[in-house]
């Protein structure tokens, strides 16, 4: 009965998780779907994994005070050994998004007000393969995602999807590209099927430019448009500066990324921020600052070969 009463909960507009970022990507404002910066292109678009012959594996943590939301996130591809790529990722996100049972359900059992508690936590595995063409002039590459939901007040569920994408290299410096997201439709709002198409802009080993214009085809009855856009500025060959900006629900939510990294040429450690600007027209947690509603953070490390 509390579960059927629950469903309310998920009547409200929500966040597409696949804007869902490795801190390298998520600084550039998670302009990742044509350069491929890091793993985040395992998720996001195939054919990035190719732009490179690079062995690339990483770990990172994110955390969001307003969900009490933690993600841990480990990757690997490996566009290195042949022209064929083959990359995986796994991610589970623990999180509790604000929760008011008066105002949030239909019902709710007085007696146990304090312990209804919206707990939540996600698991997704993706397996992507990739191939280049023409001197990874021409990249194509095609991913199968696996995605388990675990619910406090709501019936868990699994679904199966796909991506794919297409980069092309017309000059050395300048990558084009086109990439959709989940192709088998989910049925669900975290998850909408997406066409995006960018452009990426390199000049090793000094500065990478991107944007990515992304098309959500069924979160509503008309699709909406979103962006991403960032750049990166490497200094001596160290340190990387890193700052961009994307939206959501067609700029109804609003962020400015920033990051900072530390590269060698073996490995590189990434911190990112996320803040959320404009309007807070969600819920809100009380027992933290008004600033810290706004705030994501993310660390991680990748191994380069």
């Amino acid at each position: 009965m509390l579960c059927a009463a629950a469903c309310l909960l998920f009547s409200q507009q929500a966040q597409a998780e696949d804007d869902f970022f490795e801190p390298t990507g998520l600084g550039m404002g998670g302009a990742v779907r044509i350069l491929g910066v890091d793993s985040s292109a395992i998720r996001l678009n195939p054919a990035a994994m190719v732009g490179e012959p690079t062995y690339l594996s990483s770990l990172s943590y994110s955390y969001y005070p307003r969900e009490r939301g933690h993600i841990f996130s480990s990757g690997a591809y490996d566009s290195r050994t042949s022209n064929f790529a083959l990359g995986t990722n796994y991610s589970v996100r623990n999180f509790e998004p604000p929760f008011d049972p008066q105002a949030d359900t239909l019902w709710y059992p007085v007696s146990e007000d304090a312990s209804l508690r919206d707990k939540r936590t996600f698991h997704r595995w993706e397996l992507a393969a990739a191939y280049a063409f023409l001197g990874r002039r021409i990249n194509v590459g095609l991913s199968g995602r696996v995605l388990r939901r675990e619910y406090e007040l709501r019936e868990d569920t699994m679904k199966f999807t796909m991506d794919s994408g297409v980069v092309f290299y017309p000059l050395p410096f300048l990558g084009l590209g086109v990439s959709s997201q989940n192709m088998i439709p989910t049925g669900d709002t975290l998850y909408p099927t997406r066409l995006s198409t960018g452009l990426g802009l390199r000049l090793p080993p000094v500065l990478k430019v991107a944007i990515d214009v992304v098309f959500d085809l069924t979160s509503a009855s008309k699709p909406l448009t979103d962006i991403h856009a960032g750049a990166e500025l490497r200094i001596m060959g160290l340190v990387s500066i890193r700052g961009g900006y994307y939206s959501e629900g067609r700029f109804t939510q609003n962020y400015v990324t920033w990051g900072v990294g530390l590269d060698s040429e073996r490995v590189r450690i990434s911190f990112a921020m996320r803040i959320e600007a404009g309007n807070l027209d969600r819920n809100l947690r009380d027992d933290i600052t008004a600033d810290g509603n706004r705030i994501l953070n993310s660390v991680g490390i990748d191994m380069k070969f």
